[in-house]
């Protein structure tokens, strides 16, 4: 190709430390022109019918509104939604459906401990945005509510998830009420089961699904939400060649294999959480028990995309893992290899999500961020989320990375970031505010996937019920009621970065086409 289509920054170096001591960070950005489509929600109380009638949220205490810690409304009567911590897309005979994706549920109200009520789900949600460029004086409004399509709870009806001690699933232990009579049946996973924070969708009849609180992987059904396999725990690597540690497996604090199975017979409330000494003395390498898989996606070639969420003490990046799904053989997930570590910016730390990008299985799309605004202290307060000076400003990050090009400490280093969550360009004003520049404000933006050559989808895991993260007044905003809703947005770039002639030139600078 002859020229570039694109606005190329210098690499930053931030120089941090003593001086005699300085240390260099590199930093990636480069963003690229691009303008905000428009954004989408869906109602908190929209909710479909399988939700109804079943009690949950026993585990939060009742009272005024407090984050995760108390809620005046609870019991809920009905299972509400919490937020996605992925999405995937629908498949209709000629490939992905445009505008329908699978959206899967995040483990509950915000850790396994107070989540055991909650029932795991993958929906299917239609996202789309009416948009006419400003046509003849065109406008819509702020925000298009998104369609519900369906729903279906994780469910094990072949008594396939079970841990090595003999541990089950919550349901087989303790339920809230009646109310559960028929997810009992069917045995349904809830939040104290798994954390699933990834998923990996082949096609519309098999799918992987990526936990925190193990870590490990297994096969699902994204239709129907029937579990497909047992779990398989992640192996443990040699940090320097990324070998697989014969024997060793990662391993949290919320994992049930380091419960006792005739205490949790007895009182399942009994095992909740253990001591990290005790991980250690299983023989497992702990890990964050929020820690786990994050960014988790399916790419051309049939394998898995795998990424941890944070850094294990000693590594330089987030480990990737290479998996094979088990669709195409039919057989359980296997962990094939070691892909690499992935480097966060400069003051990010989490990994929130990961695309693939149509035609390729070198190239990613990632988005990195950190625990702007209450996640940084111990114990969010609601309303610290806007009092500035910040402790800390957001990182939220969209970066392409190529998964095959590492340096000699297996990290992949050719990495380009090109879209910044809080510096979003809005040239049409589709929210109506009467301003340029959109932020998209949420402490987690879990959910990233490529449609096409020029365009992305974007949202937010809301993690009700702490909804109101930046603790405004909410009823004093015109889009208070939105902003507590489950929320995407459409990005497209002004070129088409993510076509594989133009993508292989941007990342190699020699015309190589993205393979």
């Amino acid at each position: 190709m002859s020229s570039r289509p694109f606005y190329h920054l210098l690499p930053l170096r931030i120089l941090v430390g003593a001086a005699a001591a300085a240390v260099a960070v590199a930093q990636h950005s480069d963003y690229q022109p691009h303008y905000l489509v428009g954004a989408l929600n869906l109602p908190n109380a929209n909710i479909p019918d399988i939700f109804k009638n079943i009690t949950s949220g026993t585990y939060i205490g009742r009272g005024e509104y407090d984050n995760w810690v108390a809620h005046p409304d609870v019991p809920f009567r009905d299972v509400p939604f919490v937020g996605f911590s992925d999405i995937e897309p629908y498949y209709d005979g000629d490939g992905p459906a445009r505008g329908q994706f699978f959206c899967l549920s995040d483990n509950g109200y915000g850790s396994s401990a107070n989540s055991a009520d909650y029932p795991l789900n993958i929906a299917r949600v239609k996202i789309e945005r009416p948009f006419a460029y400003g046509h003849g004086g065109s406008a819509f409004d702020g925000y298009t509510e998104a369609e519900l399509l369906g729903a279906a709870f994780l469910h094990d009806p072949r008594n396939l998830i079970g841990w090595e001690n003999g541990a089950d699933i919550r349901v087989t232990y303790k339920v809230p009420d009646a109310t559960w009579d028929d997810l009992v049946e069917k045995r349904v996973l809830t939040g104290r089961d798994v954390d699933p924070e990834g998923l990996a969708v082949f096609d519309n009849d098999c799918a992987v699904v990526g936990d925190e609180l193990m870590t490990a992987v297994f096969k699902v059904d994204p239709t129907t939400g029937e579990v497909l396999s047992p779990f398989v725990r992640t192996p443990d690597i040699d940090s320097r060649t990324g070998a697989f540690v014969d024997g060793k497996f990662l391993s949290t604090v919320s994992d049930k294999v380091h419960c006792n199975v005739a205490e949790l017979e007895a009182d399942a409330d009994s095992c909740l959480e253990v001591k990290s000494e005790d991980v250690v003395a299983a023989g497992y390498r702990e890990h964050h028990k929020s820690g786990g898989y994050e960014g988790f996606s399916a790419l051309p070639d049939g394998s898995i995309a795998a990424f941890l969420e944070k850094v294990m003490e000693g590594e330089p990046g987030v480990r990737v893992y290479n998996v094979d799904p088990g669709c195409a053989s039919g057989g359980d997930p296997q962990f094939k290899s070691f892909r690499g570590y992935y480097p966060f910016e400069k003051n990010a730390d989490s990994i929130a999500d990961v695309s693939a990008i149509p035609g390729t299985s070198d190239y990613v799309l990632v988005i990195e961020r950190n625990g702007y605004p209450g996640l940084l202290s111990g114990e969010p307060k609601s309303g610290e989320g806007h009092k500035f000076p910040s402790p800390a400003l957001p990182a939220n990050k969209v970066c392409l990375v190529d998964l095959t090009d590492l340096d000699d400490d297996l990290v992949m280093h050719n990495k380009k970031c090109i879209l910044n969550y809080h510096i979003v360009s809005d040239p049409w004003d589709v929210d109506g505010d009467g301003k340029t520049r959109f932020g998209f404000t949420q402490v987690t933006t879990e959910q990233l996937v490529v449609v096409d050559d020029y365009c992305i989808v974007a949202g937010t895991d809301t993690n009700y019920p702490w909804t109101n993260q930046l603790g405004l007044d909410l009823d004093a905003l015109p889009y208070g009621d939105e902003v507590q809703d489950s929320r995407w947005m459409v990005i497209c770039f002004e070129e088409p970065i993510f076509d594989l002639d133009i993508l292989g030139e941007y990342m190699n600078g020699d015309g190589t086409a993205a393979g």
